[in-house]
């Protein structure tokens, strides 16, 4: 049997991910599938393309040195692609990882907008803190990710749409002075935040440490939609962007408080694999836009 561009694929995706299980998960193919397809690429090239006395799946000096190759041509292959007119669709399976905030705000636009374009494609949302997105962008295991810190690389596109303004809030139940508050002020009240290693919690730790104050109650909770219940709720102080609290703030259920020092704004990126096999990931970038400047308010 000759190579085929599903030999090659099937390799990249091992490679990356680390097991045979994994990719046969990636490529929705079986596990004895993604063995097969090894076995013939190996007998295309001569050569064990795995250390099979190992437990996971890694590669010989020549298998990394096919898979390479391998990435080359697939690179290739989605670039004629991508060039070709009437060709930029998505289809298949696309991972999208997002951060609360975006999944609170533009993700079921987004989403519509996908199914609208792109029925064909299978989007698998997973939502998470975006240190997490950002290490599962560089694995591999996902494919495409909104969120507030991606770290660049050769075969990860980055671009930012949008700052997010975060603001101190606490329920007017709470009884805070209408002053400028500051690290000193808020630290004897419990802080409504999300675990490290969160872009929210690394924020809340820097303010306080800049007004050389320690909080002395810090809560976690993983979901900024809990968060805003238990502000409004008076069950503590929580920083949070401004763009998620419309509603409570207008309503009186929140408050928004003046504080010093200031807080820089969140920038929120999206970021992508160039590597991705047969997706031009890039239109995801162009839905998402005007989604995230219409839907996440200032």
């Amino acid at each position: 049997m000759r190579m085929s561009m599903g030999h090659l694929e099937t390799l990249v995706w091992i490679a990356r991910l680390g097991s045979f299980r994994a990719a046969a998960a990636r490529l929705h193919l079986t596990q004895p599938t993604i063995s097969m397809r090894v076995r013939e690429l190996e007998a295309q090239v001569g050569v064990a393309l795995f250390d099979r006395r190992s437990y996971r799946a890694r590669l010989t000096p020549r298998g990394r040195e096919v898979v390479g190759y391998a990435e080359q041509i697939l690179g290739l292959a989605d670039r004629m692609t991508r060039q070709s007119p009437g060709r930029r669709r998505l289809s298949g399976p696309i991972r999208l990882g997002v951060a609360d905030s975006f999944a609170l705000t533009c993700l079921p636009d987004l989403l519509l907008q996908i199914e609208k374009h792109h029925p064909e494609a299978q989007i698998e949302v997973v939502v998470d803190f975006s240190a997490n997105l950002d290490a599962a962008l560089q694995r591999g295991t996902l494919d495409i990710a909104m969120l507030t810190a991606p770290t660049p690389s050769p075969v990860i596109h980055v671009e930012k749409l949008i700052d997010l303004p975060l603001k101190w809030v606490a329920s007017p139940r709470l009884g805070l002075p209408d002053r400028i508050l500051t690290p000193a002020d808020l630290r004897a009240y419990p802080i409504i935040t999300n675990p490290s290693p969160s872009h929210l919690f690394g924020t809340i730790r820097g303010w306080f440490a800049k007004g050389r104050a320690e909080p002395k109650r810090l809560n976690t909770c993983n979901s900024l939609t809990i968060m805003i219940q238990l502000a409004a709720a008076g069950f503590g102080v929580s920083l949070l962007p401004v763009g998620l609290l419309q509603r409570e703030i207008a309503s009186g259920k929140l408050r928004a408080l003046r504080t010093r020092p200031g807080i820089a704004p969140h920038p929120a990126w999206i970021a992508y694999r160039r590597d991705t096999p047969g997706q031009d990931l890039e239109v995801i970038c162009e839905l998402a836009r005007p989604l995230v400047h219409g839907s996440v308010p200032g």
